[in-house]
């Protein structure tokens, strides 16, 4: 008996094992393949987000370059100046037909008083040329006074709408035909440095008939496309997702010098350069999003830092961001996340898979035990009661139960499978159970005495327990299974 007892128990144990073995596998594969998920999904998020902002600094950008849209949006303002401009000339105009100007001297009162007009922060201006072709005369320029008096025939004036047609002549043609309207060409701009450029411009002119006089004002384009920038930064400041936690930055691509255009949680470090002292960390992250961008134009970075709670900060927790390089402006748009609340969530499953694995292990050692304590009681009764005519189908039955176990843990010793092993002890107990009824039903069917009687009810009893345990190792199976 002791041989048959050593193989269930040693089978036993290679159950306990590799079924805690594999349960934990299990759930090892399943919280990395779930966390795999999760970051895999959380980089979607950040990419799908920064696209958004990305699609509205490109639209502002574009539309800023945008001749129709210009006309809608800043061509209002621009005809309400020349309705203003247009109320001198035709107050002088009243003059001189009450007689108390010539033409002469109100076209000249016209050109002194519109002269030092200036409007948008003292950037723009008012001008007037003549209509005459095949090249109109300049009446007034405020800024470039060479010009007045003379014919725009040069050249270099030659930047109308992209066709290279001259410019005032283009102004002449427009406003005989429709007049007044918009034309859009390149115009000299001195730069903060005291360079001069060529910038595009756009220009609202209307014909003032009476005098055959052009009235124009116009503005930089590259006005627009700072005011647009602006719109861009007020926008995606406001922009906020994840119930309100997640934001949106604007950085900018110079690693001598990394800055913030736009951090809308902290707009104080704005504009500065992130360098020195407590900074230095700042300025490192910065310097990360830059040279992702400068290799890939896009891409995510990892990097920890201090995670504000409503009881304080907490010290270098995990971060992932996403950047995206917006190459006309030199923006480095991004958004962030901190990776801390998936950890916790991990931690939390895992301490309750652990817990599961746990207690089957438990279940599958207490009926592991009571199945070899039932064995050994049964083996003990059967050896101790039942007579020699019966020694031999005592001892056949138990040599099959140590031919079975035996054969079990030789297949199974080196194997990694619990699920079979599971099911192949589960298999050998119900074996054994159906021999186990098949003999107590012989020893019922014989004429014993009375002596014998009450063994043969222990062991019926003992059967019906073994049946019990069977099925308890066959659920334990199945739970495996799932």
């Amino acid at each position: 008996m002791s041989k048959i007892v050593f193989y269930v128990v040693v089978s036993v144990i290679l159950v306990v094992i590799y079924t805690t073995y594999g349960a934990m596998r299990r759930s090892n594969e399943m919280l990395d393949r779930y966390k795999t998920e999760e970051i895999y999904k959380i980089k979607q998020n950040l990419k799908n987000f920064v696209d958004v902002a990305y699609s509205t600094v490109d639209s502002n950008y574009k539309n800023s370059m945008d001749k129709e849209y210009l006309e809608k949006y800043y061509g209002h303002s621009l005809k309400s100046i020349i309705d203003v401009v247009e109320t001198i000339f035709k107050s002088k105009t009243e003059e001189v037909k009450a007689g108390r100007l010539t033409l002469a001297e109100a076209q000249l009162e016209v050109t002194k008083e519109i002269k030092k007009i200036r409007y948008n922060d003292g950037k723009s201006y008012i001008w007037i040329s003549d209509i005459t072709l095949p090249y109109p005369k300049m009446i007034m320029h405020p800024t470039m006074p060479s010009l007045n008096g003379q014919i725009m025939d040069d050249p270099k004036y030659n930047c109308a709408m992209g066709k290279e047609k001259n410019l005032f002549v283009a102004f002449a043609e427009l406003v005989q035909k429709n007049g007044g309207g918009f034309v859009d060409y390149l115009w000299p701009k001195v730069t903060t440095n005291g360079s001069t450029i060529d910038v595009p411009k756009l220009s609202y002119v209307r014909l003032f008939s009476d005098w055959n006089w052009i009235i124009g004002t116009d503005f930089y384009i590259d006005d627009a496309i700072l005011d647009g920038m602006n719109k861009s930064k007020t926008e995606l400041r406001q922009m906020r997702y994840d119930n309100g936690i997640g934001f949106f930055w604007i950085n900018n691509m110079n690693l001598s010098a990394p800055q913030f255009y736009m951090y809308p949680i902290a707009s104080s470090i704005e504009n500065i350069v992130l360098e020195g002292g407590r900074l230095n960390k700042l300025g490192g992250v910065i310097k990360s999003f830059i040279k992702t961008c400068k290799k890939k134009g896009s891409g995510y970075v990892r990097f920890t830092w201090d995670k504000p709670t409503l009881k304080g900060s907490i010290k270098d927790v995990a971060k992932l961001s996403y950047v995206k390089l917006y190459e006309p402006l030199g923006w480095v748009i991004g958004t962030g996340i901190y990776m801390d609340d998936v950890d916790k969530f991990i931690d939390r499953e895992k301490k309750y898979l652990n817990k599961q694995i746990w207690e089957l292990i438990v279940n599958i050692s207490i009926v592991s035990i009571v199945f070899i304590f039932l064995v050994s009681i049964i083996y003990y009764i059967i050896g101790k009661h039942f007579s020699t005519n019966n020694s031999n189908s005592t001892n056949k039955f138990w040599e099959d139960v140590e031919e079975k176990t035996s054969e079990f843990s030789e297949e199974y010793s080196n194997s990694d499978d619990s699920i079979r092993i599971a099911q192949e002890l589960s298999k050998i107990m119900l074996a054994e159970q159906t021999k186990l009824l098949a003999y107590t039903s012989t020893l019922q069917a014989t004429k014993e005495c009375k002596e014998n009687q009450e063994s043969k009810i222990a062991v019926e009893q003992l059967a019906e327990q073994v049946r019990d345990i069977v099925a308890s190792v066959q659920k334990i199976s199945n739970k495996i299974d799932e």
